[in-house]
């Protein structure tokens, strides 16, 4: 296409599930001319729902990538996943678009993912213009959605309101351009500019008022202007409009209907017109370097934001150029690896197409293709300046499963397969867990976990066995105490001799273990230390109650005795571990739990249940905040043991609507029956 940096456009389309997202980027493909007709979800051959599992459950699962042309401008549209258990496509969406363009039902209004895409802008200040879709449902109400924008804090502008709406929905009017867009079919057969028919042409002159009235806030020296004159010229409000999008004073917002390919011309002129170009955008870099300039006119540098690995195609790296252009066959700097590369050909893409370019400039987006050693997150440049590009800021995971491959000698085969799902999805993560000798697999949601894992089965015929995680529980002594212990063993020749006396106390919670020396007169010498410390060591993760670590353990020794010839670091190490198993038995031990910091997001009709349930869980609930619609923030502190099955709980209690993030907080001591239960548990797991 040859375009400079200042003829592009990256955004992301977002939203809450089943706000018609996958419909309305058909119908940004069909009406730029990148595909002759516009497919529906149901017919399974939409361009961006592409793969077997998106076409099967008629969901988005990946971020899909389309690059189109209006008016000499290059946009390129990312269709993201509405579910919050692929928040990950959306995240590295985010990364690499300089606006957003969030879906909003007509009927339905501000939801809860609505709400979780809201602070995940707002963590990166990113412009966002928003489409009310589906305006030809029943009960639609655009100017409902308009005062819930208002609501949640944001300036909401309307650019197009609609013709009618539900069953009299005849399409929008464009406040800039003051013309009537009739949608398809009303005496048109594509969305074209008419003129506004007479009984809205009062409604019209009201809202083009108010929008060079707002719009004159996107800009000091206009809201000066707009004080002093009453008015602006329509060049000044296109301007501070233009000004206010890119410093996200405002929202300006659209209307239509995918369905019904209404409203999506003028949104595409505005795009074009008003939405932020790459050269205006700063890329930031890790903590210690400057942020980089978008440039054409610098040298190469870029980013790897996704990777994904086709059976035809092979590994593809998506890369978003920051500065100068990269080349097919160029020689690059590959920072991670720290060595030269060279990169083979270049695509840009259109859902799974693929199209050969020969290069991809400053601001753009495109494919590398069979690069095995590039990773998500990689920074390629020149070698005489290397540059760290700010990795993605995923969330933590929040639904785990211990896995086996019920066919023993599956179990290598599984392991290399979910490694390579990992990287593509940096949000899906397999760890083997030493401590409880498990392999845990960790993901956004339990319906995130289930499609990996049914694809592991459909393609490579490996079923998996799959249960709930055992919990990270700790061992602590609560009181202090002194021990001993003497190790003697005569075997004929040079025995084994050591004796230890110590003093144990609690440490503060996370001080882990503090060993200090004591001795006087020389009774252990000093050589033999180290080895007291790895026999300490040893007891602390072996535990004394259930055999989880001990943390906590402050350790003085203060006497022993040695032996000429049979003492040793051996001797010495069995000594200090029985010693403190000893004092351990002193010393009332108690079990600790992981406690979690725990969000909720759910519509305030569920929130009764949701507190209920929180309670027969223990936990202690925090903070209740209204953030926006209908919708309340619930933070708690809960016990790890209680939230292994919470996604499947919640979308139980809520039928579907809850989503919630949750992160580690801190260990607390848990005893009666629990600690109890706990003990047994891990003795039958023995």
């Amino acid at each position: 296409m040859g375009q400079t940096t200042k003829d592009i456009r990256n955004i992301a389309i977002c939203g809450h599930g089943e706000t018609g997202k996958t419909t309305f980027f058909e119908q940004i493909l069909y009406n730029t001319g990148a595909i002759s007709k516009a497919e529906s979800v149901d017919s399974g051959r939409t361009v961006s729902d592409f793969t077997d599992e998106e076409i099967e459950r008629k969901i988005s699962i990946h971020s899909a990538l389309a690059s189109v042309e209006w008016k000499d401008t290059k946009i390129n549209f990312f269709d993201t996943p509405g579910s919050s258990d692929f928040v990950g496509e959306v995240v590295s969406s985010f990364r690499v678009s300089e606006a957003a363009v969030v879906l909003i039902g007509a009927r339905s209004g501000i939801q809860i993912e609505t709400v979780k895409l809201r602070r995940r802008l707002d963590d990166r200040d990113m412009p966002r213009i928003v489409f009310v879709n589906k305006m030809e449902k029943e009960r639609a109400d655009f100017y409902n959605v308009v005062k819930e924008i208002e609501d949640i804090g944001r300036t909401a502008i309307p650019i197009t309101i609609p013709m009618g709406q539900g069953e009299d929905f005849k399409g929008v009017i464009n406040l800039l351009t003051m013309k009537a867009y009739l949608k398809p079919g009303v005496g048109n057969k594509e969305e074209e500019a008419v003129e506004i028919p007479e009984e809205y042409k009062e409604i019209a002159d009201e809202y083009h008022l108010k929008m060079i009235e707002m719009a004159a806030e996107g800009d000091d020296e206009l809201t000066e202007r707009y004080f002093d004159e009453g008015t602006l010229s329509l060049e000044d409000a296109i301007k501070g409009l233009r000004e206010g999008l890119f410093d996200n004073r405002f929202t300006p917002m659209f209307c239509g209907s995918a369905v019904e390919s209404s409203g999506i011309r003028p949104l595409l002129n505005f795009i074009v017109n008003d939405a932020p170009a790459p050269g205006r955008v700063e890329e930031p870099c890790v903590t210690g370097e400057k942020a980089v300039m978008i440039d054409e006119k610098a040298e190469f540098s870029g980013m790897i934001f996704k990777t994904s690995i086709d059976k035809f195609s092979g590994k593809m790296s998506f890369v978003k150029v920051i500065t100068g252009c990269l080349n097919q066959n160029m020689e690059i700097f590959h920072v991670r690896e720290d060595k030269k590369d060279r990169v083979g050909k270049l695509f840009i893409a259109k859902g799974k197409e693929l199209k050969e370019v020969q290069e991809i400039c400053a601001g753009d987006i495109g494919i590398i293709t069979k690069k095995d050693a590039f990773q998500t997150n990689d920074t390629l440049c020149m070698s005489d300046n290397i540059i760290h590009f700010q990795p993605l800021m995923l969330p933590n995971p929040v639904h785990h499963l211990a896995i086996t491959a019920e066919n023993q000698k599956d179990e290598d085969k599984l392991s290399q397969v979910l490694h390579k799902v990992a990287e593509e999805d940096l949000t899906f993560k397999i760890v083997y867990n030493e401590e409880t000798k498990e392999t845990v697999i960790s993901g956004m949601g339990e319906q995130h976990i289930t499609i990996i894992l049914d694809k592991v089965l459909k393609n490579y015929k490996i079923n998996v066995n799959r249960k709930v995680p055992r919990v990270p529980y700790r061992e602590t002594i609560t009181k202090s105490a002194e021990a001993e212990y003497t190790h003697k063993k005569q075997s004929g020749g040079h025995g084994q001799y050591g004796r230890v006396c110590i003093k144990v106390r609690p440490l503060e919670r996370g001080e882990y273990f503090v060993m200090e020396n004591e001795i006087k007169g020389g009774a252990i010498s000093k050589g033999y230390l180290p080895g007291i410390e790895k026999g300490l060591l040893e007891a602390m993760e072996e535990g004394f109650l259930a055999g989880y670590p001990m943390v906590d353990v402050g350790v003085t020794v203060f006497d022993g005795k040695e032996h000429d010839v049979d003492s040793s670091e051996m001797a010495f190490k069995i000594a200090g571990k029985n010693a403190l198993k000893t004092a351990f038995d002193k010393c009332k031990p108690t079990l600790l739990e992981p406690i979690m910091n725990l969000t909720v997001f759910v519509n305030d009709q569920y929130m009764g249940d949701v507190l209920s349930d929180l309670s027969t869980k223990r936990g202690r609930v925090t903070d209740q905040e209204s953030i926006g619609g209908s919708i309340t923030a619930i933070k708690a502190q809960v016990p790890q043991g209680e939230l292994m099955r919470y996604s499947i709980d919640l979308r139980s209690i809520t039928s579907g609507t809850g989503a919630f993030e949750v992160e580690f907080s801190h260990y607390d001591p848990v005893s009666g029956k629990i600690a109890q239960d706990i003990i047994n548990a891990s003795k039958v797991e023995d």
